[in-house]
């Protein structure tokens, strides 16, 4: 919406008393008297006529060291979600970006911006999703083949896009995915009779799980 008509709206003027508020110097935009008044106000705009605040939010960017048994919801019933681990007032208005199962622990992101948080899942960006996995059997050549071809998601009606695979042992691996398909890495060995015993995501993009970031505990960051 444009500055004018955001200060509009809330005075409850007209046009011309509107840009008489302008003229007059009464409206800043982030701290600053502004008379732009075609001006688009973004969500994060901190808008204030004669020192009230109209708009002031804060954008929010957590990262979160998801223990297994917490589920990457906003709310749920029966078992205590990643946001009843911020006791913030402003926890309400995060969403996540990129979920984990209740059984996998690791690295999960929480933001109120969803330009942001869009960056991080949008297949189209191929952000880089860092898992470190084990199994209940042995990660042969033909699995990391198949890996590091795609693999066809009749579900999703998709072929996943090519996976790295670093093997660290006989069962268990470093394994980067570029999307976050319902349940992709356990689907992806399951093909090969391979049960998952052990799901932990180290990093997205170029966010890492900090080492001394216990589970259960988070930290806001600056994008």
């Amino acid at each position: 919406m444009r500055l004018d008509r955001f200060v509009g709206k809330w005075a409850g003027t007209g046009k011309r008393r509107t840009r008489e508020m302008f003229e007059a110097g009464r409206v800043r935009l982030n701290a600053v008297v502004w008379d732009e008044r075609s001006t688009e106000v973004g969500k994060f705009d901190r808008v204030e006529v004669d020192e009230e605040i109209l708009q002031a939010h804060t954008p929010r960017y957590v990262l979160m060291h998801k223990p297994i048994g917490v589920v990457s919801a906003t709310v749920d019933d029966e078992h205590k979600t990643v946001i009843d681990l911020i006791e913030e007032d402003w926890a309400g208005e995060l969403h996540l970006a990129g979920r984990l199962d209740r059984s996998t622990s690791g690295l999960v992101i929480l933001t109120n911006d969803s330009v942001f948080s869009e960056s991080l899942t949008e297949p189209s960006e191929r952000v880089g999703k860092v898992y470190l996995v084990e199994v209940d059997g042995r990660i042969t050549e033909e699995v990391i083949f198949a890996f590091e071809k795609g693999m066809w998601f009749a579900k999703e009606q998709v072929t996943t896009a090519p996976a790295q695979v670093d093997l660290l042992a006989e069962t268990e691996c470093r394994l980067t995915i570029y999307e976050g398909k319902h349940h992709q890495v356990k689907r992806m060995f399951a093909r090969f009779d391979l049960k998952v015993t052990k799901l932990h995501r180290e990093a997205i993009g170029s966010l890492e799980l900090p080492g001394d970031l216990p589970p259960g505990d988070w930290k806001e960051f600056t994008p």
